[in-house]
């Protein structure tokens, strides 16, 4: 009989020792793979360091007109945007000179999954693709917003487009470029952005979400407006 407490005791204390593992696992599952829970601060507390906002650009620094768009990559209507219309202004409107475009972090609170999408995008730009992983977020989108855990999509479409899928993870896991993508988040609120997209043009907002002729209008219009003020300049 003492024999048999001891089998049912070590019986039990394995029970309990699984079911702690999975407990564990069920919470690894929710927070992601390895890394903190992400949460979106109140941009009404005090600042995270002394960062300002800074995104992705595409085009060069001394072009005359900058468009910058605060963007969600939960957001439906950024997803339109970045597959239809960015491509067109990165392959034909950036190359004449006229055009910086900038893209800015805003995930939405109500987006439970978008700001691992924004750290991942972020990683990715640190191995000079971020333009490459945000279009295959936004192009998989359906696929992962609803997802408990889309680390492991993400890191196929961090495969897909070339990354090193390690180096990705470990900065993801860190969550490295979450203060800066929430500097930049809260730049925006402080601009009044309260959805997604949202267009600036040489820091002017944009009443709604232009097409790409409406863009190459914009950038044409802008430039010449710029011009007489740069000459003046050069004076």
């Amino acid at each position: 009989m003492a024999e048999a407490g001891r089998s049912l005791k070590s019986f039990y204390l394995v029970l309990g020792a699984l079911a702690l593992v999975g407990i564990g696992l069920i919470i690894h599952a929710a927070i992601g793979h390895g890394g903190p829970p992400i949460v979106i601060r109140d941009c009404a507390q005090p600042p995270l360091g002394a960062l300002t906002a800074r995104g992705p650009t595409a085009g060069p620094d001394s072009a005359p007109v900058t468009i910058t768009e605060y963007a969600d990559f939960e957001c439906p209507m950024c997803a339109r945007v970045a597959i239809l219309t960015v491509p067109d202004i990165l392959q034909r409107l950036v190359p004449t000179g006229k055009l910086r475009w900038q893209f800015l972090d805003f995930p939405l609170q109500q987006h439970a999954n978008s700001p691992l999408a924004h750290v991942t995008a972020a990683c990715a730009g640190a191995q000079g693709k971020f333009w490459e992983m945000s279009y295959a977020i936004y192009q998989h989108q359906d696929d992962w917003f609803e997802d408990r855990n889309p680390e492991g999509k993400f890191m196929d479409y961090a495969r897909a487009v070339g990354l090193n899928v390690d180096s990705l993870r470990v900065c993801v896991d860190q969550r490295r470029p979450w203060p800066q993508i929430e500097a930049n988040r809260c730049s925006g609120e402080q601009l009044g952005v309260n959805g997604t997209p949202t267009f600036f043009v040489n820091g002017h907002p944009l009443p709604d979400v232009p097409s790409f002729d409406d863009f190459a209008r914009i950038v044409d219009s802008a430039s010449k407006a710029a011009a007489p003020r740069a000459a003046a300049a050069r004076r």
